[in-house]
């Protein structure tokens, strides 16, 4: 049986009304197969959060593979190594294994991160929404897009302190909750998102992406070229980028819900100009052509074993 109490608080009564809260918003998943046995935590945020971040997650445990490549999914992250050394894979030649071992923020990325966990993780993360960065960091987005980097190069040393606060806290919950504060004070309204870019971005996440740039520039009612600037200074990507994103990623998902694919219907489907433009994505976004992606497992929605 999973451990899932082994990540939750052990003493509720040391709850505050917050902490009840927030283990109404949690979600626990164990998983113990030929991929590895781990359990994963997510939490819905706080409603302060809410415009900026997707979710907060917390996964433990270990993998029976070598390496995984994350994929792209117009979503930035926040992550926070509480366990053992992990692995940032830079493609060569010569390829380089960056060891993470502390905090990192991953923008907006159109290619795969690959990683490794050999010794097991402990790894706590907060995924934000496309524009979900620059409120918090206070810099730019399209600086960080395409970027894995230790949050310290943004932010200076003083971010190593929430770690140590996270390594001392007792139980999920309690870590969750510190992350959520100390995200909820960094927020400024200096940086808050353009009201153009928030419509722009509502109107490509609903429809999945199937829909061009002019359309959005007329119904933002500015130039085509003055959204694509704004759209990638605070997201990190163009409209056009991240549409192609989320048609990719509205592809795969499909694929986990049919026995036989049919391409032809799956390209048009998910608003593909045709079979070879979403061949062309799946090789940009993952690496390897539909076929062959089908090949490799899938420890989640985001992520594919390439080793």
């Amino acid at each position: 049986m999973c451990a899932v109490r082994s990540i939750l608080s052990a003493k509720e009564p040391t709850w505050g009304a917050e902490l009840g809260d927030l283990r109404s918003r949690l979600t626990v998943h164990c998983r113990d197969d030929a991929l590895g046995r781990w359990t994963v935590a997510w939490c819905r945020p706080r409603p302060a959060l809410e415009p900026y971040v997707a979710t907060l997650w917390y996964g433990e445990g270990e993998v029976r593979y070598q390496r995984d490549r994350i994929l792209p999914s117009a979503c930035s992250h926040l992550l926070i190594n509480l366990g053992p050394t992990q692995y940032l894979v830079e493609p060569g030649p010569p390829e380089r294994r960056i060891p993470f071992v502390d905090v990192w923020y991953s923008g907006l990325h159109q290619i795969p991160v690959d990683t490794e966990a050999p010794l097991g993780n402990a790894l706590l993360g907060v995924a934000l929404r496309a524009s979900g960065g620059r409120p918090w960091l206070h810099t730019d987005a399209d600086l960080l897009a395409n970027r894995v980097l230790p949050l310290a190069d943004v932010l200076g040393d003083g971010v190593l302190a929430l770690r140590e606060r996270l390594l001392e806290a007792r139980g999920i919950e309690a870590r969750f909750d510190l992350v959520e504060r100390w995200m909820v004070t960094r927020l400024d309204s200096r940086h808050r998102v353009h009201a153009s870019v928030c419509s722009a971005l509502q109107r490509i996440e609903s429809c999945g992406g199937r829909l061009t740039v002019e359309e959005l520039a007329r119904e933002s009612g500015i130039s085509r070229k003055r959204l694509s600037r704004l759209f990638r200074c605070q997201t990190g990507l163009t409209p056009k980028a991240l549409a192609r994103v989320l048609r990719f990623k509205s592809a795969i998902g499909l694929l986990t819900k049919v026995e036989r694919v049919p391409w032809v219907e799956l390209a048009a489907h998910c608003g593909y100009y045709d079979q070879s433009h979403l061949i062309r994505d799946f090789r940009a976004f993952s690496g390897y052509a539909p076929g062959e992606f089908l090949r490799h497992a899938r420890p989640d929605g985001d992520s594919m074993v390439v080793r």
